[in-house]
């Protein structure tokens, strides 16, 4: 009897490691497509970051540039005020001159008109040093205020300056967040739909592999089933040659019995012409019986020598009446009368009943 195959799922079949070798390779083919767009998304932001940092500074260049100039104005306008203030300065000081001299034509106004040394004269000596005073004094006072004007117009340009970079500081970090924030979103829905493309291709993958699995399955079945078909029909053509084979035998074995018995019955009626021609001289003899279990067998039938009209001997007969399974009871009335006829000898019929006594047959 064969042994059982052994359909175990082989995992090392090529079509498994198709399906691995197609899945590795989608999964490389995917990472490849969205790792180059993440790589691109990074620089294109960072590309745009980069350009709001340099308009940034660009604005701050010329914002710069611009109170420069506003501050440069001012300065200007404030050397202006002070050559106006040396030269208000140095005026009032020549008109103050020209009017005190007591060589000048004012002098010369007075001493015409006979008030010279007069009281009329030293004070108007002391008016015009007055007039010069005032003047001066004036003059002073608008210098330093324009003065004090143009540096708060200066210092105004630069805390309006402050609050433009500031400004454009601001604008230009609002606009890189806005870009980083941007990037990132974009980079994360890139992200996520490498993670949710990878696991499209993992489950159609897998159920790839499941069919195979299956297929292989139903391939295990199928040969599972094909093989015991096969044992079935095997088994079933033994048995039919078996109880062929028995059923020859048991026709051969009856042949046999049948030329047996008419060779015996024959003989016994060879034997029983003789007897009575003889008077029955053996007519008072006591027959053999054979005793099985409490119960007295009697012989059933007479049989002859093979050499005496029979092709069949008696110990071949009855060794195959043995083999065939005949009934104990039947073997031994057949060894009784075989003995009883003379078809064996007492030695053979002393070995056969040593050979079956195992059996449990007991003679008499």
């Amino acid at each position: 009897m064969g042994t059982t195959p052994n359909y175990d799922v082989n995992y090392d079949d090529k079509r498994f490691t198709q399906v691995n070798t197609e899945k590795e390779a989608a999964l490389t083919d995917v990472e490849k497509t969205y790792g180059g767009m993440i790589d691109k998304s990074d620089d294109f932001y960072d590309k745009q970051i980069q350009a709001a940092k340099d308009y940034e500074k660009r604005q701050t260049e010329i914002q710069n540039q611009q109170t420069d100039f506003a501050i440069q104005k001012i300065e200007q306008q404030k050397d202006q005020a002070k050559k106006d203030y040396t030269k208000e300065q140095s005026g009032a000081y020549v008109d103050w001159q020209k009017q005190s001299n007591q060589y000048g034509a004012n002098a010369e106004q007075i001493a015409a008109q006979g008030m010279t040394h007069t009281g009329y004269s030293e004070s108007s000596q002391v008016s015009m040093y007055n007039t010069y005073q005032n003047r001066i004094t004036t003059a002073r006072e608008s210098f330093n205020l324009a003065i004090l004007n143009y540096n708060n117009a200066i210092k105004d340009a630069r805390l309006q300056n402050s609050a433009a970079l500031a400004e454009i500081a601001y604008q230009s970090l609002q606009k890189q967040l806005e870009l980083s924030l941007a990037g990132f979103q974009y980079k994360n829905s890139l992200v996520t739909e490498l993670a949710k493309t990878k696991r499209e291709i993992d489950n159609e993958y897998n159920d790839r592999y499941q069919d195979v699995l299956k297929q292989i399955n139903t391939e295990n079945a199928l040969a599972e089933e094909v093989r015991q078909y096969n044992a079935t029909l095997a088994e079933n053509q033994r048995q039919f040659n078996a109880n062929k084979a028995l059923q020859q035998a048991q026709l051969d074995l009856q042949k046999e019995q049948f030329a047996w018995q008419k060779a015996q019955a024959a003989n016994s009626a060879k034997v029983s012409s003789g007897k009575s021609s003889s008077g029955g001289s053996s007519g008072g003899s006591k027959k053999p019986s054979v005793k099985s279990g409490s119960k007295q067998v009697k012989p059933q039938a007479k049989i002859t020598n093979g050499n005496k009209g029979s092709n069949v001997s008696a110990s071949d007969y009855i060794n195959k009446l043995i083999s065939s399974g005949a009934n104990k009871d039947r073997v031994a009335n057949e060894i009784s009368l075989a003995l009883r006829e003379g078809a064996i000898t007492e030695k053979e019929a002393t070995q056969l009943r040593n050979e079956f006594t195992p059996r449990g047959i007991q003679w008499i």
